[in-house]
């Protein structure tokens, strides 16, 4: 593919990545007060307004790994046999002070498509906790782009 396709697909998956946590900052913003230790604490609003949290969540995650740091990564010449490389960039790159938090993230993901939770409030409690690290390191992605130049 050549330079300025690579370069094309990164700013559209950027402007993805960037509409989608808008969608995940609104719904954080609608949950981030809610206190609850069960399930059951929850109303049918609350639990709808969770459930879409979650689920923005694990849109933001995969658009930020696998569309915009993997083509940030293949623009800047890097290899990307391996996952594990290119949240270990993100970090060098400064947009996390430890890799290993993407890492939780997209186990977090993980386990919201993948397994079936029988005591979700847990993982929605960890879907609160780590959202507006989520949107910080979105941030730190569009600034870095923006500072290259790469989107304008």
């Amino acid at each position: 593919m050549s330079r300025e396709k690579l370069k094309k697909l990164l700013c559209e998956n950027l402007e993805l990545l960037k509409k989608n946590s808008l969608w995940l900052e609104r719904s954080y913003h609608l949950c981030k007060d809610y206190q609850f230790t069960s399930i059951e604490d929850l109303s049918e609003e609350q639990l709808t307004n969770l459930e879409a949290l979650s689920s923005r969540f694990g849109r933001t995650i995969d658009l930020l790994i696998y569309k915009v740091l993997r083509n940030l990564d293949i623009y800047e010449l890097e290899s990307i046999d391996n996952k594990l490389d290119i949240v270990v960039r993100a970090e060098k790159r400064g947009f996390v002070d430890n890799f290993e938090i993407l890492i939780e993230m997209k186990d977090l993901r993980n386990r919201l498509v993948h397994e079936y939770i029988i005591d979700i409030s847990d993982v929605f409690t960890q879907v609160l906790k780590y959202s507006p690290d989520l949107l910080d390191v979105v941030k730190k992605v569009e600034n870095y782009i923006k500072l290259k130049r790469y989107c304008l």
